[in-house]
């Protein structure tokens, strides 16, 4: 199963100014988001489910 990731407004233009200044951190960035389309709550950079959708408690 392959999940939908929906970017907002600001992080396509994050995207765009660091495939302009920094093409491999992009790259790194691309490979990062493709990863969590297959495998969101595993993987490269410890993924978490944010606190603002109640997904978890906060102690």
């Amino acid at each position: 199963m392959q999940y939908k990731i929906v970017n907002t407004r600001t992080a396509d233009e994050n995207l765009v100014e660091l495939a302009l200044h920094d093409p491999k951190a992009f790259k790194n960035a691309q490979l990062l988001i493709e990863e969590l389309k297959e495998h969101p709550r595993t993987g490269t950079g410890k993924p978490e489910l944010l606190s603002a959708y109640g997904h978890y408690d906060d102690k």
